[in-house]
């Protein structure tokens, strides 16, 4: 049953609406995209689906919010042939090969490569100029002893320390990051700029746009972060999964929020992986559509599991690209399923509660 791969989690407000409505494109106002390294490889060609024939004809704003990997699915979907400028990354990504230890510095020019794969000669323009999607692309500016001199140790500690303090509370980290969104001038990000976090808000260039897709997956230690990106404050930037790993934001357009997702969950930022009690705020989800593979699609996979950044650690090179590309193939499976409920008008009757 198409039920089966794919889950169409709801929160109450969209539930309501979209049986009410129906489901088209016109319900929402944002789409959403979460940190997670390879995990995104479960969502490409649910992304190649959506986006392949939905909101082609959209006349209004769609903005779409992300963070680390989220940011890339954007900007290949934002392209003139988004289906295409998708099976390029993926490709590409499938392909990438590490053997030897690598440092950060040569990471970091591997993924200009994969950014050059997408964007090719005019691609960053399509992204500027799109004519409905509005990028809105999450990092954090470090402070404190995480400035742009920080060797490994002052930046390990720092982390440490902030780890500690979102034990305690996740308002304590705007002492040691400032949440910045780098933002389609065009329009406002959706969201408010003082609430949860105070924000810095910096409109993209021509000039930062790249800068900002390598700031915004710059996990320490293993990415360089981007020193001083066009248009924003001084400091070192990192990885906006820090403070938005998978989007526990409100939004302030009135319509609904797609998120394609590779989880049921929504997980407010990454010292927050392993805290099960920490949850996103009813509040965030209630206007939520999250489309995301089943538990028991991702057990039948190769090793019960989608794929991860942890795989380059435990597998060798070409059991890692069999074993990615195999659960790529079966990622068709979403594809179909979310195609199959869309023709068939099935959505309202598969859509679960998002929290009990």
């Amino acid at each position: 049953m198409c039920s089966k791969p794919l889950r169409f989690l709801a929160g109450p407000e969209a539930m309501a609406r979209i049986r009410r409505d129906g489901l088209h494109e016109d319900l929402f106002d944002v789409v959403a995209g979460a940190s997670g390294g390879a995990k995104w490889l479960a969502l490409t060609r649910l992304d190649q689906a959506l986006f392949g024939r939905w909101f082609r004809q959209r006349a209004r704003p769609l903005h779409m919010v992300g963070s680390s990997i989220g940011t890339w699915r954007f900007a290949c979907l934002a392209q003139p042939d988004p289906v295409a400028a998708a099976r390029r990354f993926e490709a590409a990504y499938l392909d990438y090969a590490v053997d030897a230890k690598v440092t950060s510095a040569e990471l970091t020019d591997h993924c200009r490569h994969f950014l050059r794969e997408i964007f090719g000669t005019d691609g960053i323009a399509h992204v500027l100029s799109h004519p409905f999607m509005r990028q809105s692309i999450l990092t954090v500016r470090a402070r404190g002893p995480m400035g742009p001199t920080a060797g490994k140790v002052r930046l390990g500690l720092g982390l440490s320390v902030a780890g500690l303090a979102n034990l305690a509370s996740r308002r304590s980290l705007p002492l040691f990051f400032e949440r910045t969104v780098l933002h389609d001038r065009r329009d406002p990000p959706p969201f408010d700029l003082h609430a949860e976090f105070p924000t810095q808000a910096v409109p993209l260039t021509q000039g930062n746009l790249v800068p900002a897709l390598l700031a915004s997956s710059a996990v320490p230690f293993v990415f360089d972060g981007v020193v001083d990106p066009e248009g924003a404050r001084p400091g070192l930037y990192l990885d906006g999964g820090i403070m938005d790993y998978h989007l526990d934001m409100g939004f302030t357009p009135p319509g609904l929020i797609l998120y394609p997702h590779f989880s049921h969950r929504v997980i407010p930022g990454w010292f927050d992986k392993k805290l099960p009690w920490r949850r996103a705020r009813e509040s965030s989800l209630s206007r939520m559509l999250v489309l995301c593979p089943s538990v028991e699609f991702a057990r039948n996979l190769p090793f019960g599991k989608i794929p991860d950044r942890g795989d380059f650690k435990r597998m060798d090179t070409a059991t890692r690209q069999k074993y990615w590309r195999t659960a790529v193939a079966e990622t068709d499976r979403l594809a179909d399923c979310w195609l199959d409920a869309l023709e068939k008008d099935r959505v309202p009757d598969l859509m679960e509660p998002l929290f009990p």
